[in-house]
């Protein structure tokens, strides 16, 4: 199918709020190396490309079809500077064996007893929270769409397999998504809740909970990697 120019542009401009909701919501990891500009510009990109690959025979709504290329390149173009070192994901897996370790007592671990395993201070382990949800939300936060049009942002987050529709019955996972979310505190649950269904941006949802956007980011990486120790039992 063929755009203008002119059909280009009124596009940009219908789709700029929603590149710039999507650029927000990554920012707050890359900030120190990328500027708000350069996810915008992103996902304008991405716009594009989908206006170029759309094909109507896949009876996909274009709507739709551009909404996940501006995702996908905001996400692409993160994920090409490789911001996360070795160290970092090190750290990353020494808190969730450390979590599976601990845990085999049959109850939550505290922050001191995790900090206390690992040999790091509580400061610390604060970092690793919030280095979790940097990682999850880049490798993992693709858009997917089950068949019955449920958002399953959430799911990808929590859950390594590739091929997770084929592993597992959907309605299943939802139950036992749904039983998971249960066993959070409170304040986790809202964060995940805000952040993956009302999609808000963290600095949105630290003027919600009034905090700082640093105690989002380790509420939210505590909450996933609770909720992975519970899919990997």
């Amino acid at each position: 199918m063929f755009y203008s120019d002119d059909d280009k542009e009124k596009l940009i401009k219908q789709f700029l709020p929603k590149i710039k909701h999507y650029a927000l919501r990554y920012y707050h990891i890359v900030q120190s190396v990328l500027e708000l500009d350069d996810l915008i510009s992103a996902g304008i990109k991405g716009l594009l490309e989908a206006l170029n690959k759309y094909d109507p025979s896949l009876n996909v709504p274009l709507h739709s079809f551009i909404d996940y290329r501006i995702r996908g390149a905001i996400i692409d173009e993160i994920r090409c500077l490789d911001v996360f070192s070795k160290e970092f994901r090190k750290k990353i897996q020494d808190l969730k064996n450390a979590y599976t370790a601990l845990k085999q007592s049959g109850k939550d671990p505290t922050d001191e007893e995790l900090a206390n395993f690992l040999n790091i201070t509580n400061t610390e382990l604060q970092k690793v929270y919030q280095s979790i949800t940097a990682s999850d939300v880049i490798s993992l936060d693709d858009f997917v769409m089950s068949k019955e049009g449920d958002k399953l942002n959430l799911l990808e987050v929590i859950s390594d397999k590739k091929d997770i529709f084929e592993e597992i019955n959907f309605r299943e996972l939802k139950e036992k998504l749904s039983a998971a979310l249960e066993k959070l505190p409170k304040i986790e649950k809202l964060v995940l809740s805000l952040y993956y269904y009302e999609e808000l941006n963290m600095k949105e949802i630290a003027e919600i909970l009034g905090v700082s956007l640093s105690r989002v980011s380790q509420i939210h990486g505590k909450a996933l990697l609770k909720l992975r120790h519970f899919f990997e039992k």
